[in-house]
């Protein structure tokens, strides 16, 4: 799918929230997905998990790539997100892989974990890790070296495979590895930090 395509998959998908549709701007003289989510919040929600993903974020992010199965999609940082089709990595919660994202190709290399050709590489990795020190370290782990895990979600990524990272920046990364193909401005509600979704395309 090209970048329309994609922005094309959102509108359809939320057609009543016109102000939240991508719209595409030139960067370096390719396309370059934009957009503002104003996301709001919802006291009703599953989990009380400190730092759980936004209400109806996910949705909105898979509206992008409806073209990735579910059982291709990795979730890193995964926290408190309850088992599914799609696998997770988190250093402290429940997930089919527990340890930092940093090590994860050591582990899908690891045949005597049973891994290896049983699992499939993702195509498309959704991270949102701690955004700070002090985030980390309410989540009781110690802060993450931003570049060290993009470089390590590129090394299981194919070519055209997809990272959507939430943060409070742009983090650091080998543009030979990772292509910025889109900027979302994601902001909650009153009192919550704006935060920005970056997203990747493996070169």
């Amino acid at each position: 799918m090209t970048l329309r395509d994609r922005v094309e998959s959102f509108k359809a998908a939320f057609p009543k929230t016109p102000a939240s549709w991508p719209w595409l701007v030139q960067e370096d003289r390719r396309d370059c997905l934009y957009a503002v989510w104003v996301i709001g919040n919802d006291y009703r929600g599953t989990s009380k998990f400190y730092g759980q993903y936004p209400p109806s974020y996910l949705r909105r992010v898979l509206a992008l790539f409806p073209d990735v199965p579910e059982n291709r999609i990795l979730h890193a940082f995964s926290g408190s997100l309850s088992s599914g089709k799609y696998e997770r990595c988190d250093l402290i919660q429940p997930a089919e892989y527990q340890c930092r994202v940093e090590d994860l190709p050591e582990y899908f290399k690891d045949e005597r974990r049973g891994l290896g050709a049983a699992r499939h590489y993702p195509q498309l990795v959704l991270a949102d890790p701690p955004y700070s020190a002090r985030d980390a370290e309410r989540y009781g782990t110690s802060g993450v070296n931003r570049s060290k895990a993009v470089k390590a979600l590129g090394d299981l990524v194919g070519s055209g495979g997809h990272l959507a990272w939430l943060d409070t920046c742009w983090p650091i990364h080998n543009k030979k590895q990772w292509l910025t193909v889109g900027r979302i401005f994601v902001q909650r509600s009153t009192n919550h930090r704006a935060r920005v979704l970056s997203l990747f395309e493996r070169q």
